[in-house]
């Protein structure tokens, strides 16, 4: 990758509206905020602060609780449309397009390399000419009833987007703009989206975990099962 260096802040800030927002459907949202009123305030404050038209002169602070969850929650559904067509792609580029772009860029090694036999086809794959896989993809988002067209790309290992339109989708599209596509990740329990906010981070707060319990049923269900039974047991005892 050659744009590997994002800072801390933008990390975080992808995190936010990504794992903490987007991937969270409003009956999470509504959950999150029940039961955990304090945490979930802190989280929409920052959402309305990044999505909000600075123009508009209105701060997170002016609303009361109730106010900024229904901002929120009202902002969800016109950011996941858009948001799922960017997941779908993200995912379609890197499990369909990029191994077949570094078996090109193999190719491109081993035709400059005097010693391969592909040395005699250099030409075709400098003129662009043959069957060698092109540089990049572009796939076209467009919004129901919006005349917007959204062109997105992974050029340069970046999201490369041009877009025109509508206010708060337009905003959370600038956070996503220039994000190098390396800090995005799979959870490898859930399967959701994750930001890789520090090396070796493969699952989302509290998949770790699920991940590790459903490893250990799978080596070993009868030793799990009979932990389950003690538990229960001494939850029993304790009525």
């Amino acid at each position: 990758m050659n744009n590997k260096i994002i800072d801390l802040a933008r990390k975080k800030t992808l995190k936010t509206l990504v794992e903490d927002y987007l991937e969270r459907n409003p009956l999470q949202l509504e959950d999150f905020y029940r039961k955990h009123p304090d945490k979930a305030l802190v989280v929409f404050s920052r959402i309305f602060q990044l999505l909000c038209d600075p123009d508009d002169g209105i701060d997170a602070d002016d609303l009361t609780a109730d106010e900024l969850k229904g901002v929120i929650l009202e902002w969800h559904p016109l950011l996941t449309p858009v948001w799922s067509k960017i997941n779908s792609a993200f995912i379609n580029y890197r499990e369909n397009f990029l191994p077949k772009q570094k078996n090109y860029e193999k190719r491109i090694d081993e035709v400059n390399n005097e010693s391969s036999s592909l040395m005699p086809f250099k030409d075709l794959v400098d003129s662009g000419s043959g069957h060698f896989f092109p540089d990049d993809k572009c796939y076209e988002i467009k919004l129901k009833r919006s005349p917007t067209t959204i062109k997105l790309s992974f050029a340069s290992d970046k999201f490369s987007i041009y877009m025109e339109g509508i206010r708060i989708v337009d905003r959370f599209l600038l956070q996503l703009k220039d994000a190098p596509i390396d800090i995005f990740s799979i959870c490898e329990h859930c399967g959701k989206i994750i930001i890789v906010t520090r090396n070796g981070k493969r699952f989302h707060s509290g998949c770790a975990s699920k991940a590790k319990q459903k490893e250990l049923w799978t080596k070993d269900p009868e030793v799990c099962r009979k932990k389950e039974r003690d538990r229960y047991h001494q939850r029993v005892k304790g009525r």
